[in-house]
């Protein structure tokens, strides 16, 4: 069975925005429209304008 047109998050509501970042089709509940991107790659973006979002630790970096 074809997914087609549906998010490939909650795989229900239908896609209406593709992922700049990843390609990841999604559906508006899991569209950031602030970062344009989707809530994956919005949590790790972060806000351009708040400094305090995303992930900014160098890859490999863990906190225990």
């Amino acid at each position: 069975m074809s997914n087609a047109g549906l998010c490939q998050v909650c795989e229900n509501a239908r896609a209406r925005h593709t992922c700049q970042s990843c390609g990841t089709q999604v559906c508006t509940d899991h569209w950031d429209e602030t970062i344009g991107a989707c809530s994956a790659c919005a949590e790790t973006i972060g806000d351009p304008d708040d400094p305090s979002t995303g992930d900014d630790r160098p890859d490999g970096f863990r906190i225990d």
